[in-house]
């Protein structure tokens, strides 16, 4: 797994723990995540203020609360294709390259 502290490395066995008891299919997965995406927008626009929204309460952390549902759904997804930390690490380490990369245009 990536370099970083102890406790991460719980969290994400954790979750691959729990990814392996999921009943859910691969379709199914991929619409709740289609979900809690809705709930983040929905905690962004009341975050913001959006017309149409003033009559919804801002919940504290509402919106870090929606991105871990999506990285809990997202990283469930992707054990049950594939349950490597090793093809996890080089596809972040990738992938953030690349960000990087395009960062520093």
């Amino acid at each position: 797994m990536m370099e970083c502290s102890c406790q991460y490395n719980k969290i994400f066995q954790r979750i691959k723990n729990l990814s392996s008891k999921e009943k859910k299919n691969l379709l199914q997965k991929m619409v709740k995540l289609q979900e809690e995406v809705g709930e983040l927008a929905e905690a962004v626009l009341i975050h913001e203020n959006a017309s149409g929204s003033e009559y919804k309460s801002k919940n504290e952390h509402a919106i870090e609360k929606e991105i871990t549902d999506i990285l809990l759904v997202s990283l469930d997804m992707f054990y049950s294709l594939n349950p490597s930390e090793g093809l996890l690490e080089h596809l972040l380490t990738e992938k953030s390259q690349k960000w990087e990369h395009f960062q520093s245009k």
